[in-house]
């Protein structure tokens, strides 16, 4: 019996579909739609099979929203392709109905205010979209596929004070590792995926992620405001001012000898974005020997005090000396030693005091 062929309709050939929801999934998850991140997928929005990304996509998709608590969108099928009109029949003549997105978890939370009956994993409040897919049998309604950055599987640990599931005896050690674990991808995840936007050095990524564990938000909102360069800037320039300005903030206080080396690199990279994330940070005692958001033009003092003499301190800046002795004595030694040796050659006859 020879085969029946169907005439397509005329035009492009689309659908519309509830991707996903924030509903409670059967694996005890779920994903919070508002935080998904669909910029890098509109920019290449295909439509895969069984999410085999290393196949030909039959569709793409467009028109992505939120709309009360529902991912929905439309996809596109290719009708120059043989197998995206195969699929587009069995969508239509309702063979196949469902789809599954596949996503890198950002952010994830334990808190109970966002469990809901049923739940025993965390839920995930930010993801970025990795692709969307046509399946024969989703995991259920609001089906998702969690990878890791380097395309791996990623796992989700199991809440203990959630009332809605068996209980489970864990020790405090346990239940501290599980956070740790957590914090430490949370961490990795997010400066991976700055790395992956091209704005870090590869000699700063393990700082960056060691900072991010204890300060995470000072960490993102410094990384999301990095712009990557156009074009090589010249090192020594970069360097110089880097180097003022981790001086000016670990000379008040803000931060620490370990914390140094990561925002000179960071600084180097990105100075503007640096500068703003130091001047959120108080120094000790409450000083501040820096205004903050500084701007109209002071970036010059900022540039000019790398070459400030003990003099120059003294004259007009007495309490970042004071801290200066305090947080990087080797370098008011230096500063105070230059001085006396200066004075000496002039004949006049000298005492320092902080």
């Amino acid at each position: 019996m020879a085969k029946q062929e169907r005439k397509l309709p005329d035009g492009n050939l689309i659908m519309d579909f509830i991707i996903c929801d924030n509903t409670v999934n059967r694996y005890g998850w779920r994903l919070l739609v508002e935080g998904i991140d669909t910029e890098g997928f509109l920019k290449n929005p295909v439509c895969c099979v069984q999410h085999s990304t290393y196949m030909i996509p039959v569709g793409k998709w467009s028109n992505l929203r939120v709309e009360k608590g529902q991912l929905i969108g439309t996809v596109e099928f290719d009708r120059y392709d043989d197998d995206a009109v195969k699929l587009y029949w069995k969508y239509k003549d309702g063979y196949m109905s469902a789809v599954s997105l596949n996503i890198i978890p950002i952010e994830q939370s334990d808190d109970v205010k966002q469990l809901l009956p049923g739940q025993s994993c965390p839920t995930i409040t930010k993801s970025e979209l990795l692709e969307i897919s046509l399946v024969t049998l989703p995991g259920q309604k609001n089906a998702v596929k969690l990878s890791t950055p380097d395309g791996g599987k990623y796992k989700l640990n199991l809440i203990t004070n959630s009332t809605a599931m068996a209980k489970e005896e864990k020790t405090v050690e346990q239940l501290q590792a599980e956070l740790t674990a957590s914090k430490k991808l949370n961490a990795e995840n997010l400066v991976l995926r700055h790395k992956e936007r091209g704005v870090l050095q590869d000699g700063e990524i393990e700082g960056l992620k060691e900072l991010a564990l204890h300060s995470y938000d000072t960490v993102s909102k410094m990384l999301d405001a990095r712009v990557k360069p156009e074009a090589p800037t010249n090192n020594e320039t970069a360097e110089t001012k880097a180097d003022a300005l981790v001086a000016i903030h670990a000379n008040r206080g803000a931060i620490t000898e370990s914390q140094k080396l990561v925002y000179r690199a960071s600084a180097i990279a990105d100075y503007d974005g640096t500068k703003k994330a130091l001047e959120l940070l108080r120094g000790v005692d409450g000083l501040q020997t820096f205004v903050l958001g500084m701007g109209d033009g002071k970036e010059k003092e900022t540039d000019e005090r790398a070459k400030w003499t003990y003099l120059d301190y003294y004259k007009k800046d007495q309490e970042a000396l004071q801290l200066m002795a305090k947080n990087d004595p080797e370098k008011f030694k230096k500063l105070e030693g230059d001085f006396i040796n200066e004075s000496s050659k002039m004949g006049i006859a000298t005492t320092t005091e902080v």
